[in-house]
């Protein structure tokens, strides 16, 4: 079974010192990943107004990338940001938020993955644990104040110029306090195309968001939500896909008897290579890479990748320093 392992990455300082030592010390190989999403056109411009209106702090990360890795501004804006990048079809993501536990799992192919949790505690902005997306941007996480938040690929039809997924949930974890905050900023924010993201906070409160680059729409419940690739609410059907697994996958989370379950059971559930919810079509980018689970309660994150030993990061009275955890995840793809 191949080999698989993830890199942490703790960093602590002003926004652009984050951005520079994360830049020396990630791989010259990861960056050669990322040419594919390379936009030689990206308006600059459009994408600076975005961030200095809700994250001007991840401006100066992107500078401390580009002086880093001594590339031109530009293309780092392309490379990081998110804004007016190509579409990677075909990931896949599933979720259970409840009052008690937020946990997933992150579906799609090891060629199209950073390798890498980022801890991080920037001055201007709330610190998190998160696994990056194109270094900046987050496929989940969980910030200081016990907000977490996850995205789940719906489609790319009615596609506009905005940000991926991975820079929405970058700007909600750095600037946001309560989901009802994360609510409100994934409606003012540009999407680029249809995702769900799903929300809990420290107080209980969860949602499900249902964004297109068309209209919003949320989704509440006091007990338990239930999220994966299609679109729920009434009215928002037309920008599914009829394609992939997404039905059957949210049938299982159905007859799983969340509400019964502890947040340790469902993640540990999660991430049974014989659960219905992993997969190993890594070639068809379909294969789990990763479980993330926070428990609010307990104020405790626990993850694990493919076929690894679980990490588990107490974030009770956290003030940001390094917790000098392990340097890397192990684990393989079966």
């Amino acid at each position: 079974m191949p080999y698989f392992e993830v890199a942490i990455d703790e960093q602590k300082g002003s926004s652009y010192e984050i951005g520079y030592n994360q830049g020396e010390n990630i791989p010259a190989s990861l960056v050669e990943k990322f040419e594919s999403i390379v936009n030689q056109n990206i308006d600059v411009r459009a994408a600076e107004n975005i961030f200095q209106q809700f994250a001007p702090h991840l401006l100066d990360e992107i500078k401390g990338l580009t002086d880093s890795l001594n590339i031109p501004y530009k293309k780092a804006l392309s490379l990081f940001s998110g804004y007016d990048i190509p579409m990677l079809k075909g990931m896949g993501c599933s979720a259970v938020v409840t009052p008690n536990y937020y946990v997933r799992n992150y579906d799609f192919s090891p060629d199209s993955y950073d390798n890498r949790l980022a801890i991080i505690n920037p001055q201007e902005a709330y610190a998190s644990v998160g696994y990056s997306l194109h270094m900046v941007g987050r496929h989940e996480g969980v910030n200081e104040k016990g907000l977490a938040i996850g995205f789940h690929f719906v489609n790319d039809t009615h596609s506009r110029k905005g940000l991926s997924a991975g820079g929405v949930l970058r700007i909600v974890l750095d600037t946001c306090q309560t989901t009802d905050d994360a609510i409100q900023s994934i409606k003012e924010l540009p999407h680029a195309w249809s995702y769900n993201y799903s929300i809990g906070d420290a107080s209980g409160k969860t949602a499900v968001v249902e964004a297109s680059p068309v209209e919003v729409k949320v989704r509440h419940d006091q007990n338990v939500l239930l999220c994966t690739n299609h679109f729920q609410h009434a009215g928002m059907g037309a920008y599914n896909r009829t394609a992939g697994n997404t039905s059957e996958r949210l049938y299982h989370l159905d007859q799983a008897k969340t509400n019964h379950r502890t947040g340790k059971e469902m993640f540990g559930w999660f991430r049974d290579p014989n659960s219905p919810m992993f997969f190993d079509d890594y070639d068809n980018f379909f294969g789990t890479l990763h479980t993330f689970a926070y428990l609010f309660d307990e104020q405790k994150v626990l993850t694990a990748i493919a076929n690894g030993r679980v990490l588990e990061i107490d974030m009770k009275n956290w003030n940001g320093e390094r917790r000098d955890l392990c340097e890397v995840m192990e684990g393989y793809l079966s």
